[in-house]
């Protein structure tokens, strides 16, 4: 019987840590996540430009000086170590060379600041650039014709057929800092946003999510994208309020422990048979 005791053991474990692999890589669904906004493949769903183009002047790279942000609870203190996204290219022209922003902000709630009554990203918390080598791209699914919305101009531009999941792993991850001083969840904002070079016609878009938490997601401009847009606009489309589609996910060493634990609750009940 021992030799099936540690057999079950093994398998607990290997069951558990067997997902550090897949927490490095592309999300998996088996790997709890910290918080997620699943992509809504209805036909609500759209994929909103996140694109901005390097290197070109102010007035020809208008509108593509595009940042997007969706607001997230934080429950407890810890390092933000993985990030996923989900996201589509207009007309599925995929730029392999593509640089992805990401930054953390803290929460201005609605009705702070006289000039947007919205809540919207604040104090500056963290970001971080991502070369194509430093990320991980994969197509994750198909939809029907999905459309694709340029929220400046409040028009539809195109459309796409293929969802992408891009998988991001900081260098130095931000350490979110658990519950507010009342027992209520902090609350961070994510921005994302896509470089491109000047001569390229493609267009990223982040994905709208079918799941709704706290306030509208938020869109604005900047001419330069290590500077945040110093004003945030509230993303409406088609009368309707959107949020965005992304997962934050435990770290490998959150997972490791895990099973560990996994382990020696078997172990426990297979010595008290």
């Amino acid at each position: 019987m021992k030799s099936v005791h540690v057999c079950l053991i093994g398998i607990a474990a290997a069951a558990v840590l067997g997902l550090v692999p897949v927490a490095r890589a592309d999300w998996d669904p088996i790997v709890p996540p910290k918080y997620v906004q699943w992509p809504d493949l209805s036909p609500m769903g759209v994929d909103v430009n996140a694109t901005f183009r390097m290197g070109l002047p102010d007035g020809q790279a208008w509108p593509f000086v595009k940042v997007l942000a969706d607001d997230f609870p934080c429950y407890q203190r810890g390092p933000i170590t993985d990030i996923h996204i989900w996201g589509s290219w207009l007309y599925d022209q995929v730029n392999p060379n593509a640089v992805f922003k990401l930054s953390i902000h803290d929460d201005v709630p609605a009705g702070v600041d006289p000039n947007m009554l919205w809540s919207h990203p604040g104090q500056l918390r963290w970001q971080e650039f991502f070369q194509p080598t430093q990320y991980i791209a994969k197509p994750w699914g198909t939809t029907l014709e999905e459309r694709f919305y340029e929220p400046n101009t409040q028009q539809f531009i195109g459309f796409d057929f293929t969802v992408w999941q891009y998988n991001f792993f900081p260098l130095e991850p931000f350490v979110q800092e658990g519950m507010d001083d009342t027992g209520k969840p902090r609350v961070y904002w994510l921005d994302v946003t896509c470089i491109l070079p000047p001569d390229t016609a493609e267009v990223f878009g982040w994905k709208t999510s079918m799941e709704h938490w706290n306030d509208d997601a938020v869109f604005g401009d900047t001419y330069d994208p290590a500077v945040p847009p110093y004003y945030w606009r509230e993303l409406f489309i088609d009368g309707y309020s959107r949020d965005m589609a992304f997962v934050i996910t435990p770290e490998p060493a959150t997972l490791c422990l895990l099973g560990a634990g996994l382990a020696g609750l078997v172990a426990r009940r297979m010595r008290r048979k």
